[in-house]
């Protein structure tokens, strides 16, 4: 009895994941990292596990998946007609490169004690920002995605295992471009300023934009920033310049995406075809 009762849940699965797929249309791949554009007519609601995601008027939502994100989850639907519809995604492992840094200054390998009670501090104020995200119905990121930086020399790849002298870090959560100093920064979609914030220890003058429905990036090590908090800036607008500032050998931009606290990968935001 218990193993037909298994056969039925996944026959509905299989049912209700045809009719899904004929009516919400997904950008983006169902992987680790990914972030994920759905747009359908007339839905009134969405989860994802035990996750609801916000749905804006013209029936958009979205969600993402975390670097190290692995297993089942279950994307239900309901409709404005009472219909409700499942689909089943399986992420598979992610393999990601390591990249060894060897010759760094003691500095950027470990974090001296007496700084912890301003990076705490810091940490806190980044986390007070970040609590506003997700707040937003309305799908900013409909604009689509373009590169902040024009040109420039992509350092370090997202996902990437830096070994600095050694020590194992933490998996790296950002695109790496290197430019000149001074290079202009420019927002990736429509969104709000979150956070402008000067002279942090790890991420020095840096930008935090919300894009609504939880998607966000991160500017970080800015000589300059051209925006203040609140105000809502346009896809393509100039929001700063390229620095050093924080924990940084050269001039460079990090950029980083979210959704949530998960890390997308913004290299696949560029190559999503949406808009």
């Amino acid at each position: 009895m218990h193993r037909k009762k298994q056969y039925l849940i996944i026959a509905i699965l299989f049912i209700t994941s045809s009719i899904i797929s004929q009516e919400i249309k997904f950008y983006g791949n169902f992987e680790p990292g990914n972030f994920i554009i759905a747009e359908g007519n007339s839905v009134k609601w969405a989860w994802i596990n035990d996750t609801q995601l916000k749905v804006d008027d013209e029936s958009l939502f979205s969600f993402g998946f975390d670097a190290k994100e692995t297993g089942d989850k279950i994307l239900k639907i309901k409709h404005d007609d009472g219909k409700v519809s499942l689909k089943k995604i399986k992420l598979p492992p992610r393999k990601y490169k390591i990249q060894r840094i060897n010759n760094k200054k003691q500095q950027f390998s470990t974090t001296p004690d007496s700084l912890k009670i301003r990076i705490k501090k810091e940490r806190e104020i980044s986390k007070k920002a970040k609590s506003e995200i997700g707040k937003i119905n309305t799908a900013y990121y409909k604009s689509g995605f373009m590169r902040p930086i024009k040109g420039g020399r992509i350092s370090s790849v997202f996902g990437s295992q830096r070994v600095l002298n050694g020590v194992s870090k933490n998996l790296h959560n950002g695109l790496d471009i290197a430019v000149p100093r001074g290079t202009s920064v420019y927002a990736m979609t429509d969104g709000v300023v979150r956070l402008n914030a000067n002279n942090f220890y790890y991420a020095g003058n840096h930008i935090i934009l919300d894009h609504g429905q939880g998607l966000n990036s991160m500017y970080l090590h800015l000589s300059e920033s051209l925006v203040q908090e609140g105000q809502y800036v346009k896809k393509g607008e100039r929001i700063g310049r390229v620095g050093t500032s924080g924990r940084s050998t050269g001039p460079h931009l990090h950029w980083g995406v979210q959704w949530y606290g998960k890390r997308v990968d913004p290299a696949r935001l560029l190559k999503m075809k949406f808009n």
